[in-house]
């Protein structure tokens, strides 16, 4: 602003401005105000158009922020899923691999080894099946043979990781205490423990099974010997391997016996092939069907019985780690294969199975030692 006019607008504001200058000051006064309006008008606009631009800035910045956590959270998802679904192919893989399969391989492990450590080991298949993320879980039930009746005691699952066994976790029903085998060596002081009583007092009709334990040790040929002619059914006998007469800890008395069922405990490469057929599937692919059976046997051949039970040790032998997960200590299975090979098959004792008062007979016997009945039932026996 001029000094001229800041002297024309005192002298307006006094009224003393010539009549000549009055009217043409008055018009520049009004250009003034003009020009000052639309300034403030314009100092508004921006002032109102920077508070919008920043609520939008803001809006923006955090619409983005959401779309970057879901781009996150489906990238992440996806990942999963993919992990998810490789892992399930090369867990499948992984375990179909190889011939026998490890499927085919761990199944035996279980089977072979609770054969020839539980007596009623032999009842029964362990199934498998394949989980996410290099798992595997195989499961079993527990059975046991009373007369002539087969009857689930409990279930057994193992999981795996990869080739890592995990210990069994086992699921009794009833009494856990009916679940616990042992026997008494030959020739030790274990005081009268026999249920002799106990078969005196069940009531005709009823069945047991029973442990018995021997006098002295017998040869395989023996106890079918002893046994043939009576309405008995032989299931498992135990073997002494040699550390049996050197436990010194459970004075004689053996409460993980080993041994082999009444029958011979076949591999699948002892299987004969019956017959094979192939049919055309989808896309060219054939699917085979085939059938087996097992070689012959004739009850009480112990050669054989004796040979087959050996070849399980063998494959055993060559898994021990796996089977002293399965058996919670270490079976120590080249001393008992040495100890069989050179010294030959001996029993200290069996499993049994019949009508209470015909097993009640062998009371009288001189080979028999201790009695300890396993399980009661009612009558099922047709022999």
């Amino acid at each position: 602003m001029s000094d001229e006019f800041k002297k024309k607008l005192e002298a307006y504001e006094k009224g003393a401005l010539p009549e000549a200058e009055l009217a043409e000051f008055e018009k520049d006064l009004e250009k003034l105000e003009s020009y000052q309006e639309f300034l403030e008008e314009t100092k508004t606009i921006e002032s109102n158009g920077t508070t919008i631009n920043e609520k939008k800035k803001q809006k923006i910045l955090r619409r983005g922020k959401w779309k970057a956590r879901l781009q996150t959270a489906i990238t992440a998802l996806g990942i999963f899923l993919l992990f998810t679904i490789v892992s399930s192919i090369l867990t499948a893989i992984y375990y179909s691999w190889g011939s026998p399969d490890r499927l085919d391989v761990y199944r035996s492990i279980i089977d072979h080894t609770l054969t020839v450590t539980e007596p009623y080991g032999y009842m029964g298949n362990t199934s498998t099946n394949s989980k996410l993320y290099f798992g595997l879980e195989a499961t079993r039930d527990i059975q046991k043979g009373v007369g002539n009746e087969t009857k689930k005691v409990g279930e057994m699952e193992i999981n795996f990781f990869f080739s890592m066994m995990g210990y069994p976790e086992r699921e009794y029903y009833g009494d856990p205490s009916q679940n616990n085998f042992f026997f008494s060596y030959p020739g030790s002081e274990v005081g009268d423990w026999s249920d002799w009583n106990k078969l005196e007092k069940l009531p005709e009709g009823t069945v047991v099974s029973a442990h018995v334990s021997f006098a002295e040790l017998l040869e395989t040929d023996e106890v079918f010997q002893l046994l043939e002619g009576k309405e008995i059914r032989l299931t498992w006998l135990a073997v002494d391997t040699g550390l049996e007469a050197n436990n010194e800890f459970n004075d004689g008395v053996i409460l993980d016996p080993i041994g082999f069922p009444s029958f011979p405990i076949w591999h699948e490469e002892d299987m004969i092939l019956n017959s094979r057929e192939e049919e055309k599937g989808l896309f060219g692919s054939k699917i085979v069907s085939e059938s087996y059976s097992s070689p012959d046997y004739e009850e009480g051949e112990e050669g054989i019985l004796q040979q087959q039970f050996l070849k399980t040790l063998y494959f055993l032998k060559d898994h021990e780690r796996k089977v002293n997960n399965l058996v919670f200590g270490k079976l120590e299975l080249s001393e008992r294969i040495d100890y069989l090979e050179k010294s030959g098959f001996q029993h200290y004792g069996v499993v049994i199975t019949g009508p209470t008062k015909e097993v009640l007979k062998l009371k009288n016997e001189s080979w028999v030692g201790e009695l300890k009945v396993d399980e009661v039932s009612f009558w099922n026996w047709d022999n």
